[in-house]
């Protein structure tokens, strides 16, 4: 592995980190972020060339997905777009204003970007154009935690250690030693036809067994299960559909309607990308292997995001202390982490007989619904 994949998938890395930590902030909706994986971004834009910086943009994506459990759901394709548009937005506005812009000008253009992509994907693949309701939340939002990001990245370039040992180009990360996993083929077989039979469901109550089922998998997997984003999903989708009256009338708030269209339509589309994030959790676990130089640098991105989040855990003092520490503690090889290779494969066959239930309440749902 080059010294530049290394750096590549050590930047990465270090925006996966960022990124499990907010994911654990309550959000209102699944897609909102607070940036915080933006921070490595705003330090390497000068100093890094567009094709190895479109790699960090596509690993950051792609290893979101896979630490938060969305990677094959609705949810990749909204995250794909904010962070690949603001990504680029940041670069170009860099390269073409040098010194002349702070990186909280930057990161304020980033955030704007990304929340107008993130919106307009969302529009189209799950909310419909009442998500636009939200666009005032989420861009003020944005507008406040990115003003923080950027103090925060200003700060961090002046004072903290790490940065001026990264920029140099004598910085080479030591190459992690980590047990590869191996890929469990028949159970990612059996999830994906599972994602084809979620998509193919109809109506809320197939959907809704669907979704218990999904849980099911997820727990045999070895997944975490997490109640409350789901709920804040549905909640969400619930609130945006008293913007969309269709059929009868249930009560009124004001202006606006709750209808029983709206709801089953609420409804569907919830616990279908539910289901869908339930999926990607449990495929996710049966380790799906990438072809080719992306494949390799997300397995290497994914042994560095392991070592530094050991290194932050145990890393002391305030918090830019405690990033300086992690990310000297994983680039010197201060710790090295195994990968967990505790799969049993006979826990497959209990997923493949739930995914057959699965697919058939789908089909039953396509026939009797």
């Amino acid at each position: 592995m080059s010294p530049t994949d290394r750096k590549i998938s050590f930047i990465a890395a270090s925006t996966l980190l960022l990124s499990s930590l907010e994911h654990l902030i309550p959000k209102p909706l699944p897609f909102l972020r607070l940036g915080l994986a933006n921070l490595p971004l705003l330090l390497i834009l000068q100093s890094i060339d567009y094709p190895s910086y479109f790699f960090i943009l596509l690993l950051k994506a792609i290893g979101q997905g896979m630490v938060s459990g969305t990677l094959f759901s609705y949810l990749f394709l909204i995250s794909l777009a904010g962070t690949m548009s603001s990504g680029y937005a940041m670069k170009l506005l860099k390269s073409l204003l040098k010194e002349r812009v702070s990186l909280i000008g930057i990161s304020v253009v980033g955030a704007f970007v990304s929340n107008l992509s993130q919106l307009q994907v969302a529009s189209w693949i799950v909310y419909g154009p009442a998500i636009w309701v939200a666009a005032p939340l989420m861009l003020g939002l944005g507008m406040i935690t990115s003003i923080i990001l950027g103090v925060f990245g200003e700060r961090y370039l002046r004072h903290g250690s790490f940065p001026a040992a990264f920029l140099a180009d004598s910085f080479e990360p030591v190459l992690p030693t980590a047990e590869k996993r191996p890929p469990l083929v028949e159970r990612t077989v059996a999830l994906i036809i599972a994602i084809g039979a979620i998509l193919f469901a109809k109506g809320p109550i197939p959907l809704l067994g669907i979704a218990v089922l999904m849980y099911v998998i997820q727990g045999i997997s070895g997944r975490k299960i997490r109640l409350f984003p789901p709920l804040m999903l549905l909640f969400s989708l619930i609130v945006l559909s008293l913007f969309e009256p269709n059929g009868q009338v249930i009560f009124t708030v004001g202006t606006l309607a709750l209808t029983k269209g709206s709801i089953a339509l609420a409804l569907t589309k919830g616990l279908r990308l539910i289901a869908l994030l339930s999926a990607s959790q449990s495929l996710v676990s049966s380790n799906p292997r990438l072809k080719g130089r992306l494949g390799s640098l997300l397995v290497l991105a994914l042994s560095y995001f392991g070592i530094l989040t050991s290194c932050f855990r145990t890393a002391k003092g305030s918090l830019l202390e405690r990033v300086d520490g992690a990310l000297f503690c994983a680039a010197e090889g201060s710790l090295q982490v195994s990968a967990n290779n505790q799969q049993e494969r006979s826990s497959s066959v209990l997923i493949i007989i739930t995914a057959i239930l699965v697919i058939g309440i789908s089909l039953a749902s396509r026939v009797w619904g």
